[in-house]
């Protein structure tokens, strides 16, 4: 078998809920494709008027039983909202799924040392390699505009590449 990657919450070895991914232990869970679309909350009529930022932790995990390789992530398709922009932080680190002691205390807390950016097809997120039985912390920042409209299902799509 060659690598195979997935995206895992985090918050600890069997956490299922994506609001609680918010660092610490890699989740045996996956995070189905329903699940990304929900990764956050709903946006309230006051976050949605002063404006929010909101974190989450994946891990994107190599289940498979080789070295994936020349690993990149982006927005393949940008959220559907234009008040809405998701950011990613990645620390160039590999793990096999401990605590990384880097656990946020609430979604609205950043994580230390982080510096997120957008990626796009053009310009994406360079990953460490990554091996069979491991994974690499993805930070994803949601940032919500001041005076945000009302757009029901926002979405958009996170794509990693990888040889």
């Amino acid at each position: 078998m060659a690598s195979v990657l997935e995206f895992r919450l985090t918050g600890g070895a069997s956490n299922s809920d994506p609001d609680s991914s918010l660092g610490g232990t890699t989740s045996s869970n996956e995070v189905s494709a329903t699940a990304m679309n929900n990764l956050f909350d709903n946006v309230t009529p006051t976050e949605a008027s002063s404006g929010d930022n909101e974190y989450r932790a994946i891990d994107i995990w190599n289940s498979g039983d080789a070295t994936a390789e020349n690993v990149n992530v982006y927005m393949s398709t940008e959220t559907s909202s234009s008040d809405s922009q998701l950011k990613f932080y990645n620390d160039g680190s590999t793990h096999d799924g401990t605590d990384q002691g880097d656990t946020i205390a609430d979604e609205s807390t950043p994580p230390d040392g982080s510096s997120f950016s957008h990626y796009t097809s053009g310009s994406k997120l360079s990953l460490p390699n990554i091996p069979a039985g491991n994974g690499t912390r993805l930070w994803i920042k949601r940032i919500i505009s001041a005076s945000a409209s009302n757009t029901p299902s926002d979405q958009g799509t996170i794509t990693v590449e990888y040889a």
